[in-house]
C-alpha cells in the first residue's frame, strides 16, 4: 500500500486513482455537508444491522451492504435499492435491506393491479416503482428532513441546484483520517464534465469508480479516448488522446506531451479575422453591409477553406471520435457550424458526449489542448476546514438567489413653502398704474393724452417707449417722443436693437429718416442705425416716380390685352354663308331689308372680312372705355 507521501506527493488522475483512497471516498455535496449536523442526532443508531453481509467489500451508500466479489458489488450498484439509497441519502433517508423489502412489497400491493395490466416495457417498470418510492416519501409528511414551509422548499431548491451547476465535484474520505493516509481535512475535486449528466450529487461516486481504468491490456481498437477541438480567429487545434498512459517503450511524437497517449492531432491556420477588429468577416458581413475589400474577399475564402478543412479532418477522424467517451469544443456559435448542422456531419449537438471546456481556454494551439488535458483528468487537492467549507457553501447558495434591486423609499414632495408677496406701497402701486397708462397711449399714438404725463413725468418717457412706438407703427407718436419728448434713439433696448430697427412699417421707417433730415445734428444718426435722412421732397419725388411707374404698368397691360384680342380674332376661321335662295321679285318684301348674316349676302369676301374687323375694334373699345381704372 502505498504511503500517505507518495499518494498526495504526484498528481492523481481521474482514470487512475489509487484503490485504497477510493474505497474510502463519498461525494461531498452542498446538501449532505448541511444536513449532517441536522440529521446525525435525530437518525437512528442502528441503521446498520447487527450481522453485516460477509465479505471484504462494502457500499457506502446502502447501510448493511456488503459483497464477497466485485461482479456482486457491481450488480448491487444496478439495483433499485442502491438507485433508490443514492438519491434518498441526500436527505438522509437511506434504508437497509430489510426496509427497502417491506417498501417494495407496498408499492406492489398498491399498484399490482396497474402493473399486470400495463403494456409497458418491463424495462420502464423498476424505474417507475423506484420514482413512486421517492414521491411517497417526499409527500409523506411525517418522514424526515420533509420541508414543512415554502421557504424551507426553497432553500433546499436552491441547494439542489448549487451541487448540480459547479464545475467540479469533490469527494471526501468518510472513514477515520489513519486509515485513510492522508491529512485531515482534504477533498478530492474532479471535473464534473468529465461524468455523465445526473440529477443527484450521490450518483457520482458510483461513475468515478466505473471510469477507472482497468489493468489488463486491451486492444487498440478498444482503447478509450477522448477528443478536444478548439476554433478560434482563424485558429484551429484538434487532438484524440488514449486515456491509457504512454508506456516507456513507446514513442512519443509530440514534443512536451510526457506520458499522455496522443492518437490524433492537428493544428492550421487560416486568415479570417482583421488585425484589431475581432469576430469573423461572415459576423460582420452579417451585421453590416458586405465588404468589397481585397482583404474582406481574402478573409471570406479563409473562412471558407477553414471550414472545409475541418470538416475533411473530422471525417479522417470519424471512427476514433465515435468511440470517445467525451467531445470538447471550444468554438463561437458561428465557428460551431464547422462541427455539425450540415449534409454528412460527423457530429451532432444534440450528441450527449459532447461537453464545452469548464475553464477559460487561450489561443488554440497543441500546447493549449495539453494544457487542457492536464487540468481536465488531474484531480484537484484541497485542504479546507468544515468550517470554511460551510461559509463558502453559505456564500454559494446565496449567490443563487435571484437578486432584486432594493426599493429605494420614494421621497414625499416637499411643498414649496408659499412666498409672500411683497406689499407694495401706494406710491409704487401709483408708478405701476401709471406706466401701463403710458404704454397704452404710445401703442394707441394719443399723442395729446401723453403730454400732460410728460410734462408731469418727464423721467418716465424713455427710450423704451420710442421702441413702443415704432413696433407700433405709430408716426406722429415717433415725430413727438424724438423732437418733443427729447427720447434718445441711440440707446440699445433689451432685445439688444435700436428702436429704428423694431419699426414694423416702411412708414415708420421715413418718420425716423424725416426726422433725421430735419435734425441732422439732434443725434448720432448712425448710432441709432438710421441709414439715411429723407427730405419731402425727395420723398414726394419717391411716391412719383412710383406712381408713374404703376401708370405706366397699366398702360402696358391694356395694350398688351387689345393685341391679344386682334390676335384671336384673326385666328378665327372664315363663318361659311348659307345659300340664299333666289327670290322671286312678286313675293313680299319687308321694311329695312334683312339683318346679320343675310345683310352681308351681296358683299365681296374682302368686303364681309373689312365689316367684320371693324365691328370687333369697336367692340373692344367699348370694353376698354367700361372697365375701371386699375
Amino acid at each position: 500500500m502505498a504511503t500517505p507521501q507518495s499518494v498526495l506527493s504526484r498528481p492523481i488522475s481521474v482514470y487512475s486513482f489509487p484503490p485504497s483512497l477510493l474505497a474510502h471516498l463519498a461525494v461531498r455535496s452542498i446538501q449532505d455537508a448541511q444536513q449532517e449536523e441536522t440529521t446525525d442526532a435525530a437518525r437512528p443508531a442502528a441503521v446498520t444491522p447487527s450481522n453485516p453481509a460477509p465479505g471484504s467489500l462494502r457500499c457506502q451508500t446502502c447501510p448493511g451492504a456488503g459483497f464477497e466479489t466485485v461482479e456482486e458489488q457491481r450488480n448491487h450498484f444496478k439495483s433499485d435499492w442502491h438507485r433508490y439509497n443514492a438519491k434518498a441519502k441526500l436527505t438522509g433517508r437511506a434504508v437497509s435491506a430489510e426496509e427497502w423489502e417491506g417498501m417494495v412489497e407496498g408499492i406492489s400491493s398498491i399498484s399490482g393491479s396497474a402493473s399486470s395490466s400495463s403494456s409497458g416495457s418491463s424495462h420502464s417498470q423498476p424505474q417507475s416503482k423506484l420514482s413512486r418510492l421517492l414521491a411517497r416519501q417526499t409527500l409523506n409528511p411525517d418522514a424526515k428532513g420533509a420541508v414543512d414551509s415554502d421557504e424551507e422548499a426553497e432553500i433546499e431548491d436552491r441547494k439542489r441546484r448549487a451541487q448540480l451547476r459547479t464545475a467540479v465535484v469533490w469527494f471526501s474520505p468518510s472513514k477515520p483520517i489513519d486509515e485513510l493516509g492522508v491529512p485531515k481535512d482534504t477533498q478530492f475535486g474532479v471535473h464534473r464534465a468529465l461524468f455523465p449528466r445526473y440529477e443527484s450529487a450521490a450518483d457520482y461516486l458510483q461513475a468515478l469508480k466505473s471510469m477507472q481504468l482497468d489493468e489488463s491490456p486491451v486492444e487498440e481498437q478498444e482503447e478509450r479516448r477522448i477528443t478536444m477541438l478548439m476554433v478560434a480567429g482563424g485558429h484551429f487545434a484538434g487532438m484524440v488522446v488514449g486515456l491509457r498512459p504512454r508506456g516507456k517503450g513507446e514513442k512519443q511524437e509530440v514534443k512536451g506531451a510526457g506520458d499522455v497517449r496522443i492518437i490524433h492531432h492537428k493544428t492550421f491556420h487560416r486568415y479570417t479575422t482583421r488585425k484589431k477588429q475581432g469576430g469573423s468577416q461572415g459576423l460582420n458581413d452579417n451585421s453590416k453591409s458586405k465588404a468589397i475589400s481585397a482583404g474582406a474577399m481574402l478573409r471570406r475564402y479563409g473562412e471558407q477553406a477553414l471550414q472545409e478543412e475541418i470538416r475533411a479532418l473530422l471525417l479522417e477522424w470519424s471512427v476514433d471520435i465515435a468511440l470517445s467517451e467525451r467531445i470538447f469544443i471550444r468554438a463561437s456559435t458561428h465557428g460551431k457550424k464547422s462541427f455539425w448542422g450540415y449534409e454528412g456531419a460527423v457530429l451532432d449537438k444534440t450528441d450527449d458526449r459532447i461537453r464545452t471546456f469548464p475553464f477559460p481556454t487561450r489561443r488554440p494551439t497543441q500546447q493549449e489542448l495539453l494544457r487542457c488535458w492536464h487540468e481536465l483528468t488531474r484531480v484537484k487537492i484541497s485542504h479546507l476546514s468544515a468550517e470554511t467549507l460551510a461559509a463558502l457553501d453559505e456564500e454559494y447558495i446565496a449567490s443563487l438567489q435571484p437578486k432584486t434591486k432594493p426599493i429605494k423609499p420614494t421621497p414625499q414632495p416637499i411643498a414649496p413653502a408659499p412666498v409672500a408677496a411683497p406689499k407694495l406701497s401706494a406710491e409704487e402701486e401709483a408708478k405701476i398704474a401709471r406706466t401701463k397708462r403710458i404704454d397704452e397711449m404710445v401703442r394707441k399714438g394719443r399723442v395729446e393724452a401723453l403730454k400732460p404725463m410728460y410734462e408731469k413725468y418727464p423721467a418716465e418717457i424713455d427710450s423704451t417707449l420710442l421702441g413702443v412706438a415704432a413696433s407700433s407703427s405709430q408716426e406722429e407718436m415717433i415725430r413727438y417722443l424724438i423732437l418733443e419728448a427729447k427720447v434718445d434713439p441711440t440707446v440699445t433696448l433689451d432685445n439688444g436693437k435700436k428702436a429704428y430697427e423694431l419699426a414694423s412699417t416702411k412708414g415708420a421707417r421715413n418718420m425716423f429718416r424725416r426726422v433725421a433730415y430735419d435734425n441732422p445734428s439732434l443725434w448720432d444718426w448712425t448710432a441709432a442705425r438710421v441709414p439715411s435722412g429723407l427730405s419731402e421732397e425727395a420723398e414726394a419725388a419717391q411716391n412719383q416716380k412710383k406712381a408713374d411707374r404703376r401708370k405706366g404698368m397699366r398702360e402696358k397691360l391694356k395694350e398688351r390685352a387689345a393685341a391679344r384680342a386682334v390676335e384671336e380674332e384673326e385666328k378665327e376661321p372664315e363663318p361659311v354663308q348659307p345659300a340664299v335662295p333666289a327670290s322671286s321679285g312678286s313675293g313680299p318684301q319687308k321694311l329695312g331689308g334683312a339683318g346679320g348674316a343675310a345683310g352681308l349676302a351681296g358683299l365681296s369676301a374682302e368686303m364681309r372680312q373689312q365689316i367684320e374687323r371693324e365691328r370687333r375694334a369697336r367692340a373692344a373699345e367699348a370694353r376698354f372705355k367700361t372697365a375701371p381704372a386699375a
